[in-house]
């Protein structure tokens, strides 16, 4: 009992050690360095001067282990590959140039202080202190002497297996112990050969070597347990694995230099690249993150940049332009593409990005800079739609003001042509009933043309209007029982919402515009082999099925101002080519015969006289969605439009 209790105080001792050194060091900006370089001296020489009492611990049964080797040092070696970790090569550089000077003085003050002990004429020369104190002194040089060397050993191979062991990617915790086991196995070697040269009794497997790697696992798990906490590791970067070496053996007043204007740097490095706008990350081969800056962590909604660490980037990725780039291709050169970043999400985002492949310690890896463009993406396209509406509306504008002109002069004709006939009829009653018949069939042809010069003045908005306060229902209801037979076979939903305003508008007009379009969706549905769907839909414009997109000339326009009636079917739609020439006078894509080409002309300037507009959406093969938004009502009173 009293063995496991002499282990447990030692492992409590070593412990307390590691834990009062690493809050000395994590207090650095606070009290300075000075505080943790003068504890690590005082237990330097504090375990030397232990293993010079020899005070030793049994592990089990004659196995047993000096204290100061390692209760002692080994939190010191502990604490000097965390220096190394979180702060450099420089800062672990000053720890060994301190070690080395501490054992130099250390030697120098024990001789003398043994020259003394043995000197007449001072008073500890007589008696028993001197001589001990001479004795411990001596056995203490002795024991620098034989150790020195594997010390020294030891804070060269921590920091250089550890380094090689994160540069192939190793887990933190496995480094921090294979660099203790390697660095424990030199220096167990090299004493050994030291030992075997002075003639000295050595065995390489002992007591001393077993407790050593019992406590160096122990204190690879609670430097891994520090490191995680304070996550200063993450962003140290590649180190070479020799350059505490070089750096050791070049200058150091060059290296502190080197160093200070590398950190000055690597500081405006890092608050530029922390605090620049643009979505900045570094990816493997494979996509998978490596770093990443500020932006991107709120762009990827994370919490944290070491959140991200490995998580795959490219397929949250969607390429928009150029269409044969591939992510999963590394490029040769930097290379520049737009792309959707989380499109299916409700964050989606547009970003113009570069990927530029660069090669880091053997490693290709790939840095992608991203500019959320959502916003200019989403401006552009409405400066496009309404470029395009505008373009529309002039184009429709100039063919009205052509058809105005030219129905209102072969209105002209036509009557001039219908006044002859009846003219000859009266005067010239024709006996021969071929000629009476001719002459009827001139006066239907001319009254035809009369019909169609009026749909042209009805799409040049120059027909007459009688505008009063419209029920939309009744309106709706009044067309559907215009349709009459048309409507067998179709299906037809119509409703309303309730608390629908009025609209100031000729009512007989609004009903030629429904039944127009009814017709068009009825003709649009006799190719379907299955249902023939007839939706009528009204109600206030906040409600409308389409969005809400008024055209350039109606500007301040809002949806409370506004109904909508919804004329959709499930015919066979038409395709963007149809669509914008589809108001258009003359133009139909129905067969010879069969049409005009004025139904939707007439409609669409009809509805334009009322101060209103027409939305389409339709899609090849699924059918068309005809929206018609109108002013609600204003004042009360009739009048008439020219």
């Amino acid at each position: 009992m009293e063995y496991f209790h002499a282990l447990s105080l030692a492992f409590l001792e070593m412990t307390f050690l590691f834990v009062g050194l690493s809050l000395l060091y994590n207090q650095r900006s606070a009290i300075g360095q000075a505080p943790f370089h003068m504890a690590l001296g005082v237990l330097l020489l504090f375990a030397h001067l232990v293993a010079a009492a020899d005070i030793r611990a049994t592990l089990a049964g004659t196995l047993d282990f000096p204290i100061g080797p390692i209760v002692i040092f080994l939190p010191l070696m502990a604490a000097f590959l965390m220096v190394y970790i979180i702060d450099g090569t420089l800062a672990a550089q000053r720890i060994i140039l301190g070690v080395v000077a501490l054992y130099g003085l250390y030697l120098y003050l024990g001789e003398i202080t043994r020259l003394q002990c043995n000197w007449l004429g001072f008073s500890i020369t007589a008696g028993l202190p001197g001589a001990t104190l001479d004795r411990l002194l001596g056995a203490s040089r002795a024991s620098m002497n034989v150790t020195a060397l594997s010390r020294l050993l030891d804070f060269f191979l921590l920091p250089i297996v550890f380094t090689r062991c994160k540069n192939y990617g190793i887990n933190r915790f496995f480094s921090i112990l294979l660099a203790f086991y390697a660095a424990h196995l030199a220096g167990a070697l090299l004493r050994q050969l030291v030992l075997t040269l002075l003639g000295l009794p050595a065995e390489l497997i002992d007591g001393e070597f077993l407790a050593r790697a019992i406590a160096e696992l122990w204190l690879a798990a609670l430097l891994s347990i520090y490191l995680a906490k304070i996550e200063k590791d993450v962003r140290t970067g590649e180190k070479s694995p020799l350059d505490i070496l070089f750096a050791f053996f070049g200058s150091y007043g060059r290296s502190k230099e080197l160093e200070a204007h590398l950190r000055e740097w690597e500081n405006r490095y890092q608050l530029v690249l922390e605090n620049a706008g643009e979505l900045i990350l570094m990816t493997d081969e494979e996509g998978r993150i490596v770093d990443a800056n500020l932006s991107a962590v709120k762009l990827l909604g994370a919490e944290s940049a070491a959140s991200l660490e490995k998580r795959p980037l490219f397929p949250r990725l969607r390429v928009i332009s150029p269409p044969e780039f591939q992510l999963d291709r590394v490029p040769a050169a930097p290379v520049r593409f737009r792309c959707i970043l989380d499109e299916q999400s409700s964050r989606a985002v547009t970003l113009a990005c570069t990927l530029s492949p660069i090669r880091l310690r053997g490693q290709t890896l790939l840095v992608l800079i991203g500019s959320d463009i959502t916003e200019e993406t989403r401006l552009a396209a409405e400066k496009e739609r309404l470029s395009e509406q505008l373009t529309h509306s002039q184009r429709i504008e100039s063919l009205g003001l052509l058809a105005g002109g030219i129905a209102h002069d072969f209105n002209n004709y036509i009557h001039a042509i219908l006044g002859h006939v009846d003219v000859i009829t009266l005067l010239y009653p024709p006996e021969n009933p071929e000629v009476t018949a001719h002459l009827e069939k001139i006066s239907g042809i001319a009254e035809q043309a009369g019909h169609l010069t009026s749909q042209l003045l009805g799409f040049a908005r120059k027909g007459k209007y009688r505008v009063t306060d419209v029920d939309i229902r009744k309106t709706i209801e009044s067309s559907l029982a215009l349709l009459g037979p048309n409507k067998r076979q179709v299906e037809i939903s119509f409703r309303t919402i309730p608390g629908m305003p009025t609209v100031r508008a000729d009512s007989l007009q609004l009903q030629q515009v429904l039944l127009n379009l009814m017709l068009n969706a009825i003709d649009a549905m006799e190719q379907n082999e299955g249902e023939q769907r007839l939706t009528l839909f009204a109600g206030p414009a906040t409600e409308a099925p389409l969005p809400f997109s008024p055209p350039a000339d109606h500007p301040g326009a809002r949806p409370e101002d506004y109904i909508f009636i919804q004329v959709a079917d499930n015919g066979c739609g038409m395709d963007r080519a149809t669509i914008e020439k589809a108001f258009e006078p003359f133009f139909t894509t129905k067969p010879v015969g069969r049409g005009t080409g004025m139904g939707l002309a007439m409609v669409y300037g009809t509805v334009s006289h009322h101060q209103g507009w027409i939305q389409l959406e339709s899609t090849p093969g699924a059918g068309s969605n005809f929206c018609i938004f109108l002013p609600c009502s204003g004042p009360a009173d009739s009048q008439e439009k020219p």
